[in-house]
Formats: C-alpha cells, structure tokens, sequence
C-alpha cells in the first residue's frame, strides 16, 4: 500500500492554539509524518513561532523575545521561541519552516542546524529574495518560494519547488498523479475539506498532503 505523508499545517490545533507546543506535541502523538509551522523574528534578532506579524496590535519585529514571552494566546498558551518548537518536534519528522518576516539568516540557520537534519526540512517563503538567498547560505536544504493557490485549504508549502507537483486535493486525479511520477515528482497535495474528495485523493497514490485535520487524514489513509 503507498503510503502518504501527513503533514501537520501549523500543528494538530483542534484542541490547542496552531504553532504553540502544544499542538505540535499534539500532532507528534497522533503520529503525524511531519509539521509545518511559522518563524517571526524579534526586536532583538530572536525567532519566535507565530502566524500573524503582530500581537495585540504590536508588530513582532519591534517587541523583544522577553516581551513576547508574556503574552498568551488565548489567554493561556505561550508564544515559542524557535528553539522550543523545534526541541519539541525533534528529528526525524518531515519540517516545513515557513519564514515570515526574518531578517537575520545566519544567526536563523545556525539556530536550525543544531537542531534538525536537512535532508528532512524545506525551507519555504513568500519572499522569493529571501529564498534566493538561503539557496546560497543553506544549499544543503530543499527551499521554494510559497505561491497562492485556487484551492480552499492551506497554501502549498512546497510550490514551485523542484521535485514537487503541487495541487489541492480537489484537483488531483489519477492521470495527474501518474503523469507526476512519470517526471519523477512527488504530488504535494492540500486538504481542501470535502471527506469524499480526501478519499478521492489517498486513493490516486498522493505522496504528501498538508491539513489543518491530521487526525481525520491520518485515519481515512488507514481505511483505504
């Protein structure tokens, strides 16, 4: 049986806040194959994982990591700072690293290669001049540049990266995924919601699906 990789979009976050450790430790046990999350950076050239480029009305980029460290979202759940998430991922999941408003590469990629192994971590952006750059600081990892999509579910992390055709899962078919292989690449797929149209998806043979409901994917792949 092929077997598709889960990627959790910004955690498992039905119970907890997307990109706080606990939906990322959320997701590890419900077994997901690998996690996306979000990297800001600080006033202070620290990284913190978090979507939106503020807080409470404040930008990230002009509040400190010890000023961020007292905010809660939603009242409860902290802020992480890179080094937490990626502590609490480990090694040996797939990561998708989404690079927000970050300015310091170096001072990012030193932080990234204690911690992860690169064979394992794509590195993806909407800032196609950042990306350009870390093909030079980082040539060891997979890097694409983040290109809006017509689908209805989370962006595709690894659009326009090589090796990769990307599609919501609503437009995957078993040509288009025959026609992928044919060339060598992977079919990254995102979950665009509909249970028979996730079914549809797993059964043409995807390789990777991101999704915002890791446990419901997880669960219909081992119906098939």
């Amino acid at each position: 049986m092929h077997k598709t990789l889960v990627i959790a979009h910004r955690g498992f976050h039905r119970d907890f806040p997307e990109n706080t450790v606990e939906a990322l430790r959320a997701a590890l046990e419900i077994g997901v194959d690998g996690i996306e999350f979000d990297v800001q950076e600080t006033a202070d050239g620290q990284f913190v994982i978090h979507h939106d480029d503020d807080i409470g009305g404040r930008s990230i980029g002009s509040l400190s990591l010890a000023e961020i460290a007292t905010s809660r979202v939603g009242g409860v759940y902290r802020i992480p700072a890179l080094e937490e998430a990626l502590e609490a991922v480990g090694r040996g999941l797939v990561l998708l690293v989404e690079l927000k408003k970050v300015r310091s590469l170096e001072k990012f990629l030193e932080i990234l290669h204690r911690y992860v192994d690169s064979a394992w971590t794509i590195l993806v952006s909407f800032d196609a001049a950042l990306i350009e750059k870390l093909a030079v600081l980082a040539p060891g990892f997979s890097r694409a540049v983040i290109r809006e999509s017509g689908g209805t579910g989370p962006s595709a992390a690894v659009a326009g990266a090589a090796g990769f055709t990307q599609a919501p899962a609503n437009m995957v078919t078993g040509d288009l995924v025959k026609e992928a292989h044919a060339r060598g690449d992977l079919v990254f797929v995102w979950d665009s919601g509909e249970e028979e149209v996730l079914r549809r998806a797993l059964r043409n043979g995807i390789d990777v699906i991101m999704t915002d409901r890791p446990d419901v994917v997880i669960r219909k792949a081992r119906e098939l």
